[in-house]
This record gives C-alpha cells, sequence and structure tokens, in this order.
C-alpha cells in the first residue's frame, strides 16, 4: 500500500514536471513567434532598402550599362575592376578624398576636444544659477551646426566665402575667391564647422563620466589645468577619443558628397573631386553604371576595412 502511494505520488510529480516544462515550452514558441512578427518590418525594410541594392551594385558591377545608349545589358567580367585600377581619375579622387578625411578629422578632433574640455570645466566649477543658465546656452548654441541642414551649411559658407559680398573678406579686409584659390581647404573648413560638435558632446560626454572626485584630488595635488587634462582627463577618455575619431573616418570618407556638391561640384577642374562625388558623377552624368557600381562597391570594401580595423583595435584594448 505505501508502494502504491509512494509511486502514485511520484508519477504525480512528474506529470506537474511535464506540464510546466510543455508551459515552459509554448511560452518560448509564443515570445519568439510575438518576437519574429515585431522584428519583421524592420527586416522587410533593411532588405529593401540596403541587402538587395547591396547586392544589385555588386550584380552591376560586372555589367556594361548605359541606358541612353544601349538598352542591353552586357556582361563583362572585371573590366570595370580593370578601369578602376588604372583610371587616373580614381586614383586622384582617392587621394583627394584620403587628404579631405585626414585634415578634416584631425581638425574636428583637435577642435572637439579642446571646447569639451573647457565646457566640460565649466560645467563643473559652476555653481550659481546663472552660470548654470549660461552652460545652458553654450551647449545649444555649440550644437546647432550640426542641427543645420548640410546643404543649408554650404550655401551658408558659400554666402560667407564669397569673394565680393562675403562678411569673412570684409572682415580680413582682403579680396579672395576661397572657393576657386583655395578649394580643398574651404571645403574641409566648411565640412569641419558642421560636424565638429559631434565630436565635441561625445568628448563632453566622455569627460563628465569621470569621478568628480579626481579632479578635486588633483586639485589638492597642486596640479595645473595643463597638468590635469594630460595625466587625467585625456588618459580616461582615450578609448571613446579613439573610437569616435575612427568612426567619424569612415564617416567622412564615404559620405562626404553634399557640401563638396553644393559649394565646388568637384571642381576647379577635379581638386575636390571626392570619392562620393565621383560616383555620383559617373552614374548620373557619364551614365556608366556599371562603372559607378565597380566604385560603390571599392567605397563599401574601404568603409568595411576600416571597420574591420576599428573592432581590432577595440579588442587588442
Amino acid at each position: 500500500m505505501c508502494d502504491y502511494v509512494y509511486k502514485s505520488a511520484q508519477n504525480l510529480y512528474c506529470t506537474k514536471i511535464i506540464l510546466l516544462e510543455s508551459r515552459f515550452v509554448m511560452g518560448n514558441r509564443k515570445k519568439l513567434k510575438n518576437g519574429i512578427i515585431l522584428i519583421l518590418p524592420a527586416f522587410l525594410f533593411i532588405l529593401a532598402f540596403m541587402i538587395y541594392p547591396m547586392f544589385n551594385v555588386l550584380r552591376l558591377s560586372f555589367f556594361e550599362y548605359s541606358p541612353l545608349r544601349s538598352r542591353e545589358v552586357s556582361f563583362i567580367g572585371f573590366e570595370n575592376y580593370s578601369w578602376l585600377v588604372g583610371s587616373e581619375i580614381v586614383s586622384h579622387s582617392l587621394y583627394v578624398t584620403i587628404l579631405f578625411t585626414v585634415i578634416s578629422v584631425a581638425i574636428e578632433m583637435v577642435a572637439g576636444l579642446l571646447i569639451a574640455t573647457l565646457l566640460a570645466k565649466f560645467t563643473i566649477e559652476v555653481r550659481s544659477k546663472v552660470g548654470k543658465t549660461l552652460n545652458k546656452v553654450f551647449v545649444g548654441i555649440l550644437i546647432l551646426p550640426f542641427a543645420a541642414p548640410a546643404v543649408a551649411a554650404a550655401v551658408a559658407w558659400k554666402m560667407l566665402l564669397h569673394p565680393q559680398f562675403g562678411p569673412v573678406n570684409d572682415i580680413l579686409g582682403i579680396e579672395v575667391a576661397w572657393f576657386t584659390n583655395y578649394p580643398l581647404m574651404s571645403v574641409i573648413f566648411a565640412d569641419a564647422w558642421k560636424m565638429t560638435p559631434i565630436m565635441l558632446f561625445l568628448f563632453y560626454a566622455a569627460i563628465m563620466s569621470i569621478d568628480p572626485e579626481q579632479f578635486e584630488a588633483a586639485k589638492v595635488d597642486g596640479v595645473n589645468n595643463w597638468q590635469e587634462f594630460r595625466y587625467l582627463t585625456l588618459p580616461s577618455i582615450l578609448p571613446v577619443l579613439t573610437i569616435a575619431t575612427a568612426f567619424r573616418a569612415v564617416d567622412a570618407f564615404t559620405k562626404i558628397f553634399d557640401i563638396v556638391y553644393m559649394t565646388t561640384g568637384g571642381g576647379p577642374g577635379n581638386a575636390t573631386e571626392v570619392f562620393p562625388l565621383l560616383i555620383w558623377k559617373t552614374a548620373f552624368s557619364h551614365l556608366h553604371f556599371g562603372k559607378a557600381s565597380a566604385l560603390a562597391v571599392v567605397a563599401i570594401l574601404i568603409s568595411i576595412l576600416l571597420g574591420a580595423i576599428l573592432v581590432i583595435r577595440k579588442r587588442s584594448n
């Protein structure tokens, strides 16, 4: 009798465990189904506007396609890539883009770090209500260049640097056609003015995340501002500094189009013909969609390479 009762209780316990496991499995399946339903719109959007165009560009890079010359799409293998390797126009555009990226990102990094350090120091040391209000005003003013549309920023700088009516020449007392005489540096300055705020606020957030007690301890030790920056602030934000600079370099290399297009159009000659602008001209001005696709594939590969270097660098740290 005792054995019978014991076995019945054991069977009942096993049955409860099986029911609980079934509910757990069914619950997980339901969650998985709901999760798939929720991510499906985003997945379809990525598939339609990112994955499919990328594969279509890769496919088209092996074909000769010029719609106004012929309706035929001819397979030519690696001829577009052979043209790309031997073209002086492409090599010059890569050189201009690399030069633009290095100088622009360097200006943004230095200016952003300097202003972020000063702003963070003001934020930490301010105590009065007036000071806190001024801090908010400074923050609002500093974000304005990044908030402005790129096209509007380009038009504004074209007006500011106008050789006859621009206020910059009036202030300096000269008459210089900046976008003609110094086209690349003018474009770099306009882009740096627009993109410095994003670097500034990344560095500002990193500095503000440092424990305030460390700054107080540095003051007690009698360090000056430069020593505080050199031995406390800079080492603490170095990982953010590296990652932000790397991401901005990828962005500058692959996405600089609108400011150049609206200010110089790649000129004079091809002095400011950056790589994204060359892709656009090859496709929509010269109507060589196969060659433009090959150029786009190279731009994607460069982005992947720079991203891989960023990941390896991050893991090594």
